[in-house]
């Protein structure tokens, strides 16, 4: 009777309505009163149509039907081929499932995926269900054994991971059904204000600005043509940055410099025209493109800051679409992470790039201290606040516009088979936001972190904090600001080695049960000040030198010799990040030496040529770095940063299948993200970063 029940739906399914076939399946279901559906090794479970009742309806009774439809039938994971590369997850057609409706329109198809433990290989499958059910519902009805046709489980164990694993046996860990239904609480929708906002204030400091330039030159061709009147008044046109027009009479024609308001005008008029100005796009593009060089800057970081940054978005183009979204990860890990050749692939060894930032950000404290600190109606005390303000003043607005972009996007977006990362990314921004804010979420809740590549930004703050106490130093006891320096450089060394020894960190990935709970390298070591303040110290150090030096400090044979160390330095750290043995069974002391001191050395190389190129003997290279063409894009450095990852996730969540890794399809890959995250990082610097820089000068 049970299987003529069955029989029943295939046949009824296509032929008349749902109620007609539910209605005829359930009295049929209920007269026997239950039936035995094999649970392997758990053996057979006698289903009840009370206990069906109970569990699960209406879900049961719709799923008994609906699963039979070809579309959703055909909607279903299923297991592929290249199984042994990685290929485990069967994700089906997010597309076709959503898109299946009940022949009532009760209901359509709801997306989920079973997460499988197989042995000790994790992976998903995905399930047509309708929309009526609910995450409790679908695992009972899994345990129930629902989810078969032909008396084969949609969810079988692998044939070819039995052999693997040696074991035949599986169990359902979770279920995650994809609800794109937007839900905009007071948290989502404060940032999507703050989104709105900023593009609202562009749109209207563009437009005042457009009258104001109209209706000026209008009055001075009324001028031109009416010379009798030119005394009565007249068009004073003065520039905020080369941008901004003003009105002022004859009798009040002295303009402020700083603040770029008519003397006599209320302050609060004078603010308001200049916060407009300063959203208009009239004057941030032009400045975001200028190719003009800061006076006292150093012009070789521009075009190390470009590098580094193409360094970094091309690492976690193939890092991401490892771990989140390749058909074949076993071959990638095969291929890549031991072959020199892709050295570009993770930013050598493991993002040697991030270091030379680090540097760079060292370098810059340094010399913005040293020159506020010149300036004779500054105290000390003044002089340590002005520059932490200045540097909140930095790297704030654009922090928190970027972080309320990635929640609006995560919450509106309609993902789709891959989407429960960016879900996920919503929830830990719900949670620790606020460690962002105060640049703790490298030590509080680093396992729940709200856009989690901004570590850096949290690791870089606190080591500004310590720039002041080496500029004190300088000018009280250099003896003791070296001293200082090489005992700080000391403990980060022997800090990093032992957490490296006890945790048998590896330098890279690798394709052993390192790389499952790659979180503890993150955790422990990657993230952590201690470990990662050797770069950015010697940074402070380079602006110090750079700053102190009257003469030249090099000869010709100090800067051979000194190319000659900074380039097999940086050869040496590469080739040893390929070379050295770090897997568990034999770590030893080279590996955790080379953990402990690789990223201060490869500073220290970087270093140097930023030194030899303010010397003047770095010929081509300090051609090529300091080109003007890499002062734009180096200007989208920060916006870039921010939102490159963004990017890279926002591309996967709005993937159905996985990505096949050849070295094209990567190439291109990086090629687009670059390209789109410099777009949106122009985007960005017009709606807020420049905008914001410019409302400083006012104050």
């Amino acid at each position: 009777m049970a299987e003529g029940g069955v029989a029943v739906i295939q046949y009824a399914v296509f032929v008349r309505g749902a109620e007609d076939v539910l209605v005829e399946f359930w009295e049929d279901f209920c007269q026997v009163g239950a039936v035995e559906v094999p649970r392997g090794d758990e053996g057979n479970v006698r289903i009840s149509c009370e206990l069906l009742t109970l569990y699960s309806s209406p879900c049961a009774c719709y799923v008994l039907f609906f699963l039979l439809e070809n579309s959703v039938y055909d909607s279903i994971g299923k297991e592929g081929s290249n199984i042994l590369h990685g290929n485990v997850d069967r994700l089906g057609s997010y597309s076709e499932c959503t898109s299946a409706q009940a022949s009532s329109g009760n209901f359509s198809g709801q997306y989920c995926k079973f997460t499988i433990q197989q042995g000790k290989i994790e992976y998903t499958v995905a399930i047509c269900v309708p929309s009526s059910c609910k995450k409790d519902d679908i695992l009972m009805l899994e345990w129930l054994g629902i989810f078969t046709y032909k008396n084969k489980s949609f969810i079988a164990p692998s044939q070819i991971l039995s052999f693997i694993s040696a074991n035949d046996t599986y169990r359902v860990k979770s279920v995650h059904c994809q609800n794109n239904t937007p839900y905009i609480d007071v948290f989502v929708g404060i940032c999507i204000f703050v989104v709105a906002l900023f593009i609202t204030m562009m749109i209207a400091g563009s437009i005042y600005v457009t009258i104001k330039e109209w209706k000026s030159k209008g009055k001075m061709m009324e001028d031109d043509l009416s010379p009798p009147h030119k005394n009565y008044k007249t068009i004073s046109v003065s520039k905020i940055n080369g941008h901004q027009l003003q009105e002022s009479s004859a009798k009040s024609q002295h303009q402020s410099s700083d603040h770029g308001v008519t003397e006599g005008k209320n302050n609060k008029v004078g603010f308001l025209e200049w916060m407009l100005t300063s959203f208009a796009i009239q004057k941030t593009v032009p400045a975001v493109l200028s190719t003009q060089i800061t006076a006292g800057s150093y012009s070789a970081i521009h075009g190390i800051r470009v590098l580094s940054l193409l360094w970094i978005i091309s690492g976690h183009v193939c890092h991401f679409t490892l771990l989140n979204n390749l058909d074949n990860p076993v071959q990638w890990l095969l291929s890549v992470p031991n072959n020199v050749l892709y050295i570009f692939s993770l930013g050598g060894p493991f993002y040697l790039a991030v270091d030379t930032f680090f540097l760079l950000s060292g370098l810059l404290s340094a010399r913005t201290l040293l020159n506020m600190h010149h300036q004779p109606d500054q105290g000390l005390t003044k002089t340590v606040k002005d520059y932490v303000i200045n540097r909140l003043q930095r790297i704030l607005p654009l922090y928190i516009y970027t972080m309320c972009l990635f929640i609006g996007m995560c919450s509106l977006i309609p993902w789709k088979s891959l989407g429960e990362n960016l879900k996920s990314h919503l929830e830990k921004c719900r949670r620790s936001w606020w460690t962002n804010l105060l640049f703790i979420n490298n030590f509080i809740l680093i396992d729940q972190q709200c856009m989690g590549w901004t570590w850096y930004l949290a690791n870089d703050f606190q080591f500004h904090i310590t720039t002041p106490i080496f500029i004190f130093l300088l000018f009280r006891n250099k003896v003791l600001m070296f001293a200082l320096a090489g005992f700080l450089l000391m403990a980060s060394f022997i800090v990093t080695a032992l957490i490296s020894w006890f945790f048998k960190l590896p330098i890279g990935l690798h394709i052993d049960a390192r790389l499952l709970s790659h979180g503890e390298y993150n955790i422990q070591y990657y993230t952590k000040p201690y470990c990662r303040y050797g770069p950015f110290l010697i940074g402070i150090m380079l602006g110090i030198l750079l700053h102190q030096k009257k003469t030249s400090l090099l000869t010709k044979t100090s800067v051979l010799t000194g190319w000659l160390c900074s380039l097999m330095t940086m050869a040496a750290v590469i080739a040893l990040g390929y070379t050295l043995d770090d897997t568990v069974e034999s770590y030893s002391a080279p590996p955790v030496l080379y953990q402990a001191l690789h990223r201060t050395a490869w500073a220290a190389a970087v270093g140097w040529i930023i030194l030899v190129c303010e010397e003047g003997h770095a010929g081509f290279v300090n051609t090529l770095l300091s080109s003007k063409l890499w002062i734009p894009v180096a200007n989208l450095s920060y916006a870039c940063f921010l939102i490159h990852p963004a990017v890279i996730d926002m591309y996967y969540g709005l993937q159905e299948t996985l990505l096949h890794y050849t070295d094209i399809n990567m190439f291109y890959l990086f090629l687009g993200h670059t390209v789109l995250a410099h777009i949106i990082g122009l985007a960005l610097c017009i709606l807020i970063e420049n905008p914001m820089q410019a409302l400083r000068k006012y104050f």
